[in-house]
């Protein structure tokens, strides 16, 4: 835990949820969740934000944080006067996805149960506005939201920040990540003058640092488990295959690890296949499914039902793999998953860092496997020297945000500009200068045929062409 300079020390990390004078009801469905002692960051947490100070948190997804705000933030709640016919909400949770905001609420009501007329409500795109719009007219609590539709609620006129005293950025580095900082500046700059905000990320970006400071007053930073490297407990497989090898290697590596775990008695462990295109997802979850692999298929192009019953099926053991494209690569956070594949590599190397984020998480171990063809060359060169920074104590080699963002593009164009500089050049006859790529030096001729000389054997070209070349996304 560590305190601006010159402010008052921050409340002592607490033992037991005894020792908070929480409400009764508040107690009574903390032992109604059978929760035997605070974690960590519940611990350090939990008697800051009671004090009314202003917390910037670190934590993973997992450590128990979504608790650790859950609990003040009710309690603050019952503190205030009651509501009034027309007033908005005590307290307002933004956070990057439906699936995340749903969690959220979920707690918040875990918390609340026993506390009458007590009112939470999800705002989410996905789902009914005039629904939403009836729930906020009618007076709740508490709004957990997506910073997106928040706006428009407020903009409709649907609810008002006139009585917000209480503010939590959930998971701040996804939502800024996602390109919602204008949506979270425009509520924050319209909040009372008089409120306690929380900031929770698990890293650390500059951008998160620059929001924290600009809106959070003299916070107390507290800070549990490794939050630097967010694929620090990740163990990063490449494999190198053809393009037309990939959905017979995937298929063959999931039966065997379900055969295996057969064979222990166990279920087979929890596995994220990313792929890139949406028919691909279906293709392979129908093909896993023939295979008596239970897989489920998750992607924008299914309806959100559609998508909240493959999670379901997912979280509930009824399928072991989950087929997915980049929708789940920040969106998704299910526990216990013990496998991520990449079949399909992202573009980028950031996406590559979410991807396998969703495994290794809450101090748990986890492994990836990423298939890789000659198109991938740049972002498996970036994996490979950020594993090797990250073996040499690197503990930023995996980073995301605008910064690592803007160097990743950086690099990418003085790697496309060394390609070129690395190509041969050849002149012709007739003085034209023409670069040759490395791949096709083995083409070129040295010299032209000196007269009565034996021309080049014909056919030259030919080995340059190989099936191997192309792939089925046309690349």
């Amino acid at each position: 835990m560590e305190v601006p300079e010159n402010e008052a020390e921050a409340p002592s990390a607490i033992e037991s949820f005894e020792d908070m004078n929480l409400s009764k009801d508040i107690m009574m469905d903390i032992r109604h969740r059978e929760y035997d002692k605070p974690s960590p960051i519940q611990a350090q947490a939990i008697p800051v934000i009671l004090s009314g100070r202003d917390v910037l948190g670190c934590a993973e997804t997992g450590s128990g944080k979504t608790a650790a705000f859950s609990i003040p933030m009710v309690q603050h709640c019952l503190n205030q006067p009651p509501l009034r016919q027309g007033d908005g909400p005590f307290a307002i949770v933004m956070a990057p996805t439906r699936e995340l905001a749903q969690q959220i609420e979920a707690e918040g009501k875990t918390f609340s149960r026993s506390s009458k007329g007590f009112r939470t409500a999800i705002i989410v795109g996905g789902t009914n506005m005039y629904e939403q719009r009836s729930m906020l007219r009618g007076g709740v609590q508490i709004i957990v939201a997506t910073p997106g539709r928040l706006l428009d609620h407020l903009q409709q006129g649907n609810t008002n920040l006139a009585r917000v005293s209480f503010v939590v950025l959930d998971e701040a580095d996804r939502m800024l990540d996602m390109g919602f900082e204008p949506q979270i500046r425009e509520v924050l700059m319209n909040l009372p003058k008089r409120h306690q905000t929380l900031l929770f990320s698990a890293t650390m970006p500059s951008e998160v640092e620059a929001l924290a400071s600009e809106y959070l007053n003299k916070p107390v930073k507290v800070k549990v488990g490794q939050t630097s490297a967010p694929t620090a407990n990740v163990s990063q497989h490449l494999e190198k295959v053809v393009d037309g090898e990939k959905v017979n290697r995937l298929v063959a590596m999931l039966i065997g690890e379900k055969n295996e775990a057969t064979k222990l008695g166990s279920d087979m462990p929890m596995t994220v296949v990313f792929v890139e295109r949406k028919n691909r997802a279906d293709e392979i979850a129908e093909l896993l499914n023939a295979e008596g692999v239970p897989a489920a298929a998750l992607h924008g192009g299914r309806s959100q039902a559609e998508r909240e019953a493959a999670l379901q099926d997912y979280k509930e053991g009824r399928c072991s793999v989950l087929v997915a494209t980049d929708v789940a690569a920040r969106g998704l956070d299910v526990k216990g998953v013990a496998h991520v594949v990449n079949m399909d590599l992202p573009r980028n190397f950031e996406d590559y860092v979410h991807r396998i984020g969703r495994t290794g998480r809450a101090g748990m171990s986890g492994r990836s496997t990423s298939f890789y063809t000659d198109r991938d060359s740049f972002i498996v060169a970036q994996i490979k020297r950020a594993l090797m920074e990250l073996e040499a104590g690197n503990a930023f080699a995996f980073a995301t945000g605008k910064e690592a963002r803007a160097k990743e593009r950086e690099e990418a164009k003085a790697w496309r500009e060394g390609r070129q500089h690395q190509a041969a050049v050849l002149e012709t006859d007739s003085g034209v200068t023409i670069a040759v790529e490395d791949k096709f030096k083995h083409m070129m001729v040295s010299a032209p045929a000196a007269a009565g000389s034996a021309a080049p054997t014909a056919g030259v070209a030919d080995a340059a062409w190989s099936d191997d070349d192309e792939d089925e996304d046309g690349w």
